[in-house]
């Protein structure tokens, strides 16, 4: 009978200590919203209940909670006093997924002691949490939008530092090397070689572009390479005979340059439009005709002799303005001559 009645005491003071333990120690979860478009970010956030002077072991999270939850950022810790035995301890998460339908952000579990020489570790976990993620709608009934260009990102001092401390060290070491051979006597001449001759942009456009023509290149299947050689030619001679750097260039910033050098007109037009069909074919897949591949190849053609006019139009026009700036120049500097000698 007494060992009955103490085996009861023991278990109803084991059931108190629970009881108490989990009054004085909470753990939540909580998420701000119950659905999202997949990829959109979201707010989670976790918190602990938990008397000031336990040791606790808070988890560090890497990329991923789950398969399917992603981790794009993790706040600090933050402790605030919620009496003079308890604290509550919480962390701010920006999560999201990139799979569709219902996802569940799991328990996550953090460990505790009485003290960190305390042996025995205990560990809360909080609810799974369930979520649904939307797909993007896509609207089929509008027309394809021209292809935007690359948007070039900034250089960061932090990227150019390395280098620059390599162009320093490679300038000092230079340096030290021709101090070297000028204090010595003995020099040596380097004969220079002659420079080969620059075969003319519109000489080479135009034999590329013949070459197209004999081939009657339009015909083929493979229209992404038709495009990318005609529309290839176009660059490299804009580049040789106006100076644009138009075979780095995307399709939008080879339109503006070629404004910026006031030509315009009906030819623009159609190479502009040339442009557009290409990257329809390179990146969207379009498959023009035989008649609209030979109609492009005339366009860059005549793209190419009208702008090689106007070019030299332009370099006509810009010798006569120096000419005339020459003759200006030599007549004020007479009557200062004469103004001179009168006085």
């Amino acid at each position: 009978m007494r060992k009955t009645i103490f085996i009861t005491l023991f278990f109803a003071l084991l059931a108190a200590g629970f009881s108490s333990f989990a009054q004085q120690i909470n753990i939540k979860g909580v998420a701000n919203v119950d659905s999202i478009v997949i990829g959109q970010p979201f707010d989670y956030q976790l918190s602990l209940t938990i008397p000031k002077d336990y040791y606790v072991e808070w988890k560090q999270y890497g990329d991923t909670l789950s398969k399917s939850i992603e981790v794009i950022n993790a706040g600090e810790v933050e402790t605030t006093p919620i009496n003079n035995s308890d604290v509550l301890m919480t962390q701010h998460l920006t999560l999201t997924s990139f799979d569709t339908g219902y996802v569940y952000v799991p328990e996550i579990g953090i460990t505790f002691a009485e003290s960190i020489k305390d042996s025995i570790r205990h560990t809360l976990y909080t609810d799974e949490i369930e979520l649904f993620v939307n797909t993007v709608a896509v609207d089929t009934t509008q027309a394809f939008r021209p292809i935007k260009g690359i948007i070039k990102q900034g250089i960061t001092a932090k990227e150019i530092l390395p280098w620059a401390v390599i162009a320093i060290v490679i300038a000092g070491i230079v340096f030290l090397i021709c101090r070297h051979f000028k204090n010595k006597k003995n020099k040596i001449v380097v004969k220079a070689e002659k420079p080969k001759p620059t075969i003319p942009a519109i000489v080479t456009a135009r034999e590329r572009l013949a070459e197209v023509r004999t081939a009657e290149a339009w015909k083929t299947a493979n229209t992404k390479e038709y495009y990318t050689n005609i529309t290839g030619i176009a660059r490299e001679y804009l580049e040789g005979q106006f100076g644009i750097d138009a075979v780095e260039m995307t399709s939008d910033e080879i339109i503006s340059s070629v404004k910026a050098t006031k030509f315009d007109g009906r030819a623009f037009e159609k190479f502009c439009d040339t442009l557009i069909t290409a990257d329809l074919v390179k990146f969207a897949k379009a498959n023009p005709t035989e008649a609209q591949n030979e109609q492009s190849f005339k366009d860059v053609n005549e793209f190419v002799e009208e702008t090689f006019v106007f070019f030299q139009e332009e370099e006509k026009r810009k010798a006569e303005e120096e000419k005339t700036r020459k003759k200006n120049d030599k007549t004020e500097l007479n009557k200062q001559e004469k103004t001179e000698e009168a006085k």
